[in-house]
């Protein structure tokens, strides 16, 4: 069994890679970078270089060495402050060419890596669960151009070709370049403030959690034409979980102050002096503000726990 991973150079991507290969299955590696896809993931692999942003290299990628009978779409920007033109090419665009090159190269399941993002709107996610219709649009237009993707990946699911969305939320673990990262760069850099006191629930997803879950959904068949939330088994209040991980990494403590209001007109007055001074000013984005506020996250996962003796079987 033979599967493409795109975005094999990222966090999540080269983590999907490792795993693969860990289960003794072929891997083909679509990436722009194939010496840093190299240098993240040791055995033996294909590195196909390329972009999602032309069908036909991830087409022949698909093609290529007898072919793959599944695609994990991990190809994405994890910045939030990217400008929203790019992130809905990437994002809305590129997925819309992997469908096409999937199609056209005949392969079985798709299974997209997209984020719990596409649930924040500032309202309480207490035991929310998939099927959950949001009050508003998602907050930031990261968030919202991944939810145009996860939506239009699973409008195309069909008899001919299933697809299925996996909702990491907060992703941690080794390797990590993106998330985790970021965050630590930019307490060093301004600190860290959580509105509301901190009293909200934080849901992580550690990078191996995810791994397992989308090798799980890339061949359950109820998997098809769905998305699904995918955490971590312990939910912690925000100023918990920040505490403990700036001790651990021996970060200045947090700041506990303001409300929801005041954090997202905050939000708004750096966005303004992002734009009219650059990228010096103070940065505080909408999405950071509602997720460090009062409002709450714990999804449902409830139908996506596995049994912890279950083991992917993939068909022949």
């Amino acid at each position: 069994m033979r599967a493409l991973v795109t975005g094999a150079s990222g966090f999540v991507g080269s983590a999907l890679c490792r795993a693969l290969l860990r289960e003794g299955h072929a891997v083909t590696a679509l990436t722009r970078e194939p010496q840093r896809v190299r240098a993240r993931v040791a055995g033996d692999f294909e590195v196909a270089e390329g972009s999602i942003a032309d069908p036909g290299q991830v087409a022949r990628a698909a093609l290529d060495h007898g072919g793959c009978q599944l695609i994990f779409h991990a190809a994405g920007i994890a910045d939030v402050d990217a400008p929203s033109v790019v992130l809905r090419w990437v994002h809305v665009a590129g997925s819309e060419n992997v469908v096409s090159a999937a199609r056209f190269a005949k392969v079985r399941r798709i299974v997209y890596l997209s984020c719990a993002d596409v649930s924040l709107t500032g309202e309480d996610r207490m035991h929310w669960d998939e099927k959950r219709v949001l009050p508003s649009p998602p907050t930031g237009p990261h968030a919202r151009s991944k939810l145009m993707a996860e939506e239009l990946m699973l409008a195309h699911s069909d008899d001919t070709l299933e697809v299925t969305a996996l909702r990491p939320a907060l992703l941690w673990g080794p390797d990590d370049i993106d998330g985790i990262s970021r965050l630590v760069r930019a307490v060093r850099s301004s600190g860290f403030t959580l509105f509301g006191g901190g009293r909200n629930i934080v849901a992580t997803t550690h990078i191996d959690n995810l791994a397992r879950a989308a090798l799980l959904a890339a061949v359950a068949p109820e998997a098809a034409g769905r998305p699904y939330y995918v955490t971590d088994g312990e939910f912690l209040e925000a100023r918990e979980f920040y505490t403990r991980l700036f001790s651990a990494l021996g970060l200045a403590p947090l700041r506990l102050v303001g409300s929801l209001p005041y954090a997202l007109l905050r939000s708004a007055v750096h966005d303004w002096l992002r734009r009219s001074e650059g990228p010096r000013a103070p940065r505080c984005c909408a999405p950071d503000a509602a997720r460090c506020s009062t409002s709450r996250a714990r999804p449902s996962t409830s139908a996506t726990k596995p049994s912890s003796t279950s083991t992917p079987r993939w068909p022949s």
